[in-house]
């Protein structure tokens, strides 16, 4: 029925863990990580629109003039191939409310697509579960699967199912340092591969691989989980951005139990032991000059989820 809405509630993410492998013949790496996600959240209002009126899109909020409101909007993108595969036609109004900074490695952009395909679903009465979500997320990009349930997953590779994890939901404290500058993906594996040509140890990539799919990543202290947290692409992302270096030390100075940078930079993520510890690294973080936004985030949280329904039922 037409001007019936759905709005939906999508966190970011980061990764607490990224291990980078070589680039396979089809352009991608092998990668294992570990998906955390945040209480840092955009949010997505749907609206069924007139017959024929098309789709359109508004953005308001962080970086609005770095969101694309035509079909390379990850959201736009992500109904439209659900209204090809269903063969309705997509006579939709959709706001985008950004909270989730753009170019920082937290995958705003995905979790969009996710909130797209879950509040479309919901709107058309297609009842899709889960699983069917994931599998046409995942055509639009690596990470939106994850947004389908949340909390913390591991990752194996592009396309590969995830392996969600029992967690301790909001028990990390975390202080996310974004950079004045973002780090497009393509250039860090791009460096990345510069730097690793020749060097690359696959027993050891298949050793550590085995090791972060026994550790268990949701279940343990974060106190105890810190000394596994790490990033493969840190040392490309430095060599294009050093403030993330030095970002990253100040954290280590100030005895953040892990400073990380997460995805494919350039976001600095800071585990702290507790809310006392969170407000001192803040301060730590804010006399550097570095950040253009500095973020305080507990994780793991839920995935995408429906905070408000006006649609009949």
């Amino acid at each position: 029925m037409e001007d019936e809405s759905i709005t939906l509630r999508i966190p970011s993410k980061i990764n607490i863990y990224l291990q980078a492998g070589l680039a396979r013949e089809d352009g991608y790496h092998d990668i294992t990580t570990v998906y955390q996600a945040i209480s840092l959240y955009d949010e997505l209002r749907i609206t069924l629109g007139k017959p024929r009126s098309g789709l359109s899109i508004t953005v308001s909020g962080e970086d609005t003039e770095k969101i694309p409101t035509d079909s390379r909007n990850l959201a736009v993108k992500a109904a439209m191939l659900l209204a090809s595969r269903t063969g309705i036609q997509p006579n939709l109004r959709f706001h985008l409310s950004k909270f989730i900074p753009t170019e920082a490695g937290l995958s705003g952009g995905s979790a969009d697509a996710a909130a797209a395909l879950l509040g479309c679903s919901l709107l058309w009465k297609l009842g899709l579960d889960e699983s069917c979500l994931r599998e046409i997320g995942a055509e639009i990009g690596e990470d939106v699967p994850f947004f389908i349930g949340g909390s913390m997953a591991i990752g194996t590779g592009h396309k590969k199912p995830l392996l969600f994890l029992t967690a301790r939901m909001g028990a990390w404290y975390w202080v996310l340092g974004i950079p004045r500058a973002g780090l497009p993906t393509k250039d860090v594996f791009i460096k990345f591969d510069e730097i690793t040509n020749g060097e690359f140890d696959s027993e050891e990539y298949k050793r550590r691989h085995e090791k972060c799919l026994q550790t268990a990543w949701g279940t343990m202290l974060p106190a105890l989980v810190a000394k596994f947290l790490s990033n493969d692409l840190e040392s490309a992302a430095t060599t294009l951005l050093p403030d993330i270096k030095l970002a990253l030390e100040v954290g280590r100075r100030r005895d953040a139990l892990a400073s990380v940078m997460t995805g494919s930079g350039s976001t600095c993520a800071f585990l702290a032991s507790d809310s006392e510890h969170t407000a001192k690294l803040v301060f730590a973080l804010q006399k550097t000059n570095i950040f253009r936004r500095i973020i305080v985030a507990n994780g793991p949280v839920a995935g995408v989820h429906v905070i408000e329904d006006l649609t009949s039922q």
